[in-house]
């Protein structure tokens, strides 16, 4: 089971939902020691089965799935059966947080509501995770919603692109990760209302609220000037530098907003200070447009044209500009930053049995630190054992279960079953 460490040691999490956005709710409580259940249905999540897919080993496996399912226990369970809803009440009476993900309306249908659940536990946080919220118009309740339709109806994709291509989504899965981590702060604030008066609360979270939260400035120039922002690609809006640049070998992003940061450009040119001022070239639209603008643009790309990313990185930055190479996951694997703060980890897959790297802790806490201590579990890896130590069911009610399939187990693989490609 879940070994003790972290600063949310004691703290049981259930989750029946599926996909990115509530599991990985429950992947970062995880990581700071949280004991976190991952509900499956017959079969699996169904993000087991997505691609892309860890083939090597002698069974496929998602790998959104391997890195959200980290360090996290795995059910195997039918809650469209009666004797699977009293196995969900009874983990209700022993969990600090019930999370799930369903369209509204759902799982009410089933009998599953949160009166129930509350009567079960009146301590329970329970935390639901739909595209457009628990109320509002009854339109949109009844919808299906994914990562990128979050995108789309919350503001992100229409800011994100090339402004003379089509709205882009963010990758990967932006949209559910943002989601997650407005549930992480939900979650733990419910759980602190909990120890002050211990109630327990519904939280509601919408998706695309979760999403249009960080649109940033874009409501307050609508209502304040009247202007609708658009997609503009990865330049800024009104100062500069502050895009990619293509170097001999790959692209960099160099970034120097207000006056004294910017005049280091110029120097660092050696442009004439005055005639490439601030105020020429970068404290508006009119500014980064203008001609003396347009060159320092110019001379700029010129200078990373001719040189590789790792030298313009090193040497802007040796200058005190600000500037990084754009990373693929190889270099994120290779670079010692990386590896000088734990940033991957190596871990077995249990559900594919081929050694894969995750994604490490974050962020770093110098008391009660986080930490990976396995891969994702075999669908149902767990499932026997949460039965009897948790819920204090005999072998032989165990095993009356699993004839009558209410609850499944996919036998783990707890030895690599093939060399890893890049340990």
């Amino acid at each position: 089971m879940t070994p003790t460490f972290g600063p949310l040691e004691g703290i049981r999490v259930v989750g029946t939902g599926c996909l990115v956005a509530q599991p990985y709710i429950g992947t970062k409580l995880a990581e700071f020691g949280a004991e976190v259940i991952h509900v499956e249905r017959p079969g699996g999540d169904v993000f087991r089965f997505t691609a892309p897919q860890l083939t090597r080993g002698p069974r496929p496996h998602g790998c959104d799935e391997a890195e959200v399912t980290k360090n996290k226990l795995s059910l195997g369970l039918d809650l469209k059966q009666a004797r699977g809803l009293e196995l969900l009440m009874g983990l209700w009476k022993i969990s600090d947080v019930w999370m799930e993900s369903s369209m509204p309306g759902t799982l009410d249908r089933s009998g599953i509501t949160n009166e129930l659940a509350l009567a079960v536990n009146p301590s329970l946080v329970i935390v639901r995770v739909s595209s457009y919220g628990q109320y509002g118009s009854e339109e949109y309740l009844g919808r299906a919603g994914y990562d990128a339709i979050a995108q789309a109806y919350g503001g992100m994709m229409n800011l994100t692109g090339d402004p003379a291509g089509p709205p882009q989504r963010a990758k990967t899965y932006t949209g559910d990760y943002i989601t997650a981590l407005t549930g992480w702060a939900s979650t733990m604030m419910a759980l602190w209302e909990v120890k002050k008066s211990g109630r327990g609360q519904v939280v509601d979270l919408a998706q695309y609220e979760a999403v249009a939260q960080t649109n940033g400035n874009t409501l307050p120039l609508f209502t304040g000037q009247g202007v609708v922002y658009g997609h503009a690609g990865n330049r800024a809006s009104g100062f500069q530098p502050y895009d990619t640049f293509k170097c001999s070998d790959g692209w960099v992003y160099i970034g120097a907003l207000g006056g004294p940061i910017y005049d280091r450009v110029p120097k660092f040119l050696n442009l004439d200070p005055v005639e490439y001022s601030y105020d020429a070239c970068s404290k508006d639209d009119g500014a980064v447009n203008s001609e003396k603008g347009r060159e320092l643009d110019r001379r700029l790309r010129e200078y990373c044209a001719a040189r590789t990313s790792l030298e313009v990185e090193t040497e802007l930055n040796a200058a005190k500009i600000a500037c990084a190479r754009v990373y693929n996951t190889r270099d994120q694997y290779n670079d010692q930053h990386y590896a000088a703060r734990e940033m991957t980890v190596p871990v077995l897959d249990r559900q594919s049995g081929v050694p894969i790297r995750v994604y490490g802790v974050v962020p770093k806490m110098s008391l009660t630190p986080g930490r990976i201590w396995r891969g994702a579990p075999s669908v149902g890896d767990d499932t026997s054992d949460i039965l009897a130590a948790m819920l204090g069911l005999s072998e032989t009610e165990i095993d009356a279960l699993y004839a009558e399939q209410i609850v499944h187990r996919t036998e783990p693989f707890t030895t690599p079953q093939v060399e890893a490609v890049n340990p």
